[in-house]
């Protein structure tokens, strides 16, 4: 055999070897012994068949065709090596073409098509040959056809997966349309228009207003490691951020939420000759575009809202208007809709995904109920070329309380923070008429929660770009910066029981203000007569519950309402120049109200006096939005001349009693402070040319109790 020569070439000697799972290197001579002591026949190496030896046994692949009709693959130029499975093809009988892959699972099976490779049959095609042959063709083809199919399966199957935790420099661009590829809507009538009144001005008399939009979006976690340099290193990314007592030293994740409104649509609706009645028809409609960035601030710890900002800049007809307003712990653009309505704020931007489904799996049926909202996944659906998973939220509190509906339905997918399409349909009203087959105490609970009228709001979100930060946030963790609780609010020593000594108002005591609520209320011994229900009022347990201050040059002009025993309430407007008397007094106006206040003195909570708060509010290094040109408070610390102080009593009455007692453990009521101003400020042109003028508005109000502040405003429109 060594002095034997085979007729095969080097190359179809190697390619033998490919086939039999042979090692195709070497010289010819050692390929022709390997395939020989693989088992092969000296016919099928090539050398003369005189010493072949064993026996050939024939192999087929079986094709399952119409019919199931066989046809076998009996081509002596045909070898396929063992790792070859067996391919069935069957025809069934609807016609639909059904490949199935039969794996060679078991050695000694009976029915196995093909042999080990030391009976392999003694006619053996070069791969060249084989892949000439039709019928070896047809098997490649359909193999492809198998693994194209599979891997278009695998590939566009949809894994459940949960939520992504969000990072520092996540941003997600949108557009923004109506649920049908139109204009987003917001309605609002009567109370409801409230709502809106810190970014616009409106008129007595506007029963309802519509605002058409529509543009794009951002929504983005502020990566703040460059912005914040005294910030810890193993905390880069947060922000510092001002809380409720002032500029403290808290660290925060700041989210941020854009909206560009290339299309803005503003119409408002008047009451029918006066009366109570709200037509129907649109009028005074203004148009135009504008611009409103939400900013809300999450302490690192505690993981809870520290502080919102709202910040718009419109144009509506030409004319300009723009605004700031902030408040702390709650809030935002839905104001105190969101405190008796919890997660309802949601529904304002893309939803981040992790705040409404924790580490909730998001798969096929799967469901969940979270920060108000119950939610299901309904199934798979395709955005474009994406798979995504569908899911339908309701609000809970809004229904169950018969408050009217609120629905989303989220498009979520993997590796996006926030959903990735978002549709929203809510409508909330008053009047009775969402309010079908309700308890009595749904019913009374949104009397007492609900303003009169009706809210509706449509919309659509919808993702056009995503791009991830590299770090995840902090949330959580501790800092030595971290403010502590003896240092934030003013002391309890420094309240006083002023409702329980029986004392007529709460403590004023200013050094700011020449007439203090003390001497305006010396006053009623010298405009007794003409306040005659006030001044009996007071001599007989009652009591302040709501005082505004109003100071021009000399003169303090107080607005005084009062409350007596049996629940009976009214106001008086006078005035004070110098020391209280007879000529210093001088009685202006007066009024009652009709089951406005409720005459509840166990309820009234200690409060600090006004002079302490202000003295606080008056410190620019704790707020410095309140100094200054556009606050309050003068360069010498100061107020500007034409500030209004006011201060409101709030306690739960008879009325209202039993309903809160269903919804809470105390019956203490709440004391606040507000100061207000109005001032002109210039409007300058690119060149800083003055073109026109703004007319604009500052508000605060304080909690009374501890000097917390609650929130500001600042709203300015065009003269």
């Amino acid at each position: 055999m060594a002095d034997e020569t085979s007729s095969l070439t080097v190359a179809k000697l190697k390619a033998l070897c490919v086939i039999n799972d042979l090692a195709s290197s070497g010289k010819k001579a050692e390929l022709v012994e390997r395939l020989l002591e693989a088992g092969l026949s000296r016919t099928e190496v090539g050398l003369s068949e005189a010493e072949s030896i064993g026996e050939a046994v024939e192999e087929e692949v079986v094709f399952s065709l119409e019919d199931e009709t066989t046809i076998s693959i009996e081509d002596d130029k045909t070898v396929l090596s063992e790792p070859v499975k067996k391919a069935v093809i069957e025809q069934k009988d609807d016609d639909v073409l059904e490949a199935v892959l039969v794996p060679d699972l078991v050695e000694d099976e009976p029915e196995e098509v093909f042999t080990p490779v030391a009976t392999k049959r003694q006619d053996v095609a070069t791969l060249g040959d084989m892949v000439k042959d039709p019928k070896v063709i047809a098997v490649i083809i359909v193999s492809l056809f198998l693994g194209a199919a599979g891997w278009w399966y695998i590939n566009s199957s949809l894994e459940p997966f949960t939520a992504e935790p969000l990072r520092y420099g996540d941003t997600m661009e949108y557009s923004i349309t109506g649920p049908s590829d139109g204009s987003g809507q917001i309605k609002a009538s009567e109370g409801f228009i409230e709502l809106f009144s810190s970014f616009l001005e409106f008129d007595d008399d506007i029963c309802r207003v519509v605002f058409d939009y529509g543009g794009r979006g951002t929504i983005g976690v502020t990566d703040g490691e460059n912005q914040a340099p005294s910030v810890p290193s193993n905390l880069a990314g947060t922000v510092r951020s001002q809380g409720p007592y002032g500029n403290n030293e808290w660290l925060a994740i700041e989210i941020t939420n854009t909206y560009d409104f290339d299309y803005l649509n503003f119409a408002r609706q008047t009451y029918f000759l006066g009366s109570s009645d709200c037509p129907e028809g649109t009028f005074g409609s203004l148009g135009g575009y504008g611009e409103l960035t939400t900013r809300r601030h999450v302490e690192l710890k505690d993981q809870m809202t520290l502080s919102t900002t709202v910040e718009f800049d419109a144009t509506l007809d030409n004319e300009p208007y723009e605004g700031q307003a902030k408040t702390f712990d709650v809030g935002g653009v839905l104001g105190s809709l969101d405190l008796v309505l919890p997660g309802i704020s949601l529904m304002l931007q893309p939803v981040e995904l992790q705040d409404l489904f924790g580490t909730d799996i998001i798969e096929e049926g799967a469901m969940g109920e979270r920060l108000g909202w119950r939610w299901r996944v309904v199934g798979q659906d395709t955005l474009g070329d994406d798979k995504t998973w569908k899911i339908a939220a309701t609000h809970v509190d809004i229904e169950r309380l018969c408050l009217g509906s609120a629905t989303m339905e989220i498009w979520a997918e993997k590796g996006n923070p926030w959903a990735t399409q978002q549709t929203v349909d809510v409508i909330i009203s008053n009047d009775g008429s969402l309010q079908t087959d309700c308890s009595p105490f749904s019913e009374a609970f949104g009397d007492y929660i609900l303003p009169e009228g009706e809210l509706e709001l449509h919309h659509k979100f919808k993702s056009t770009k995503t791009e991830r930060g590299s770090k995840l946030l902090d949330l959580g963790k501790d800092y030595t910066l971290r403010p502590r609780s003896n240092t934030l609010g003013i002391s309890d020593d420094f309240q006083e029981d002023w409702a329980g000594q029986d004392k007529l108002h709460p403590p004023d005591a200013s050094t700011m203000r020449e007439h203090t609520l003390e001497k305006a209320i010396q006053c009623f011994d010298y405009i007794g007569g003409s306040a005659s229900g006030a001044k009996a009022a007071l001599d007989n347990d009652g009591y302040v519950w709501r005082g505004l201050d109003k100071r021009t040059g000399s003169v303090t002009q107080w607005n005084v309402s009062w409350v007596a025993r049996d629940d009976t309430s009214g106001w008086v407007l006078f005035e004070l120049t110098g020391e209280p008397t007879s000529d210093n007094c001088t009685y202006v106006d007066k009024g009652s109200f009709e089951e406005l206040a409720s005459h509840n003195r166990e309820a009234i909570p200690a409060v600090v006096n006004v002079s302490t708060i202000e003295e606080r509010l008056a410190d620019s290094s704790k707020y410095p939005q309140f100094s200054g040109p556009e606050g309050v408070f003068d360069s010498n610390n100061g107020y500007h001349e034409n500030t209004r102080i006011g201060f409101l009593v709030a306690v739960p009455g008879d009325g209202a009693n039993d309903l809160l007692g269903q919804l809470t453990s105390t019956n203490v009521g709440a004391s606040t402070m507000d100061l207000s101003r109005s001032y002109s400020k210039d409007i300058l042109d690119a060149n800083d040319e003055k073109i026109s003028e703004y007319d604009c508005t500052f508000a605060t109000v304080v909690d009374a109790t501890d000097g917390r502040v609650i929130g500001w405003t600042n709203v300015c429109q065009v003269a």
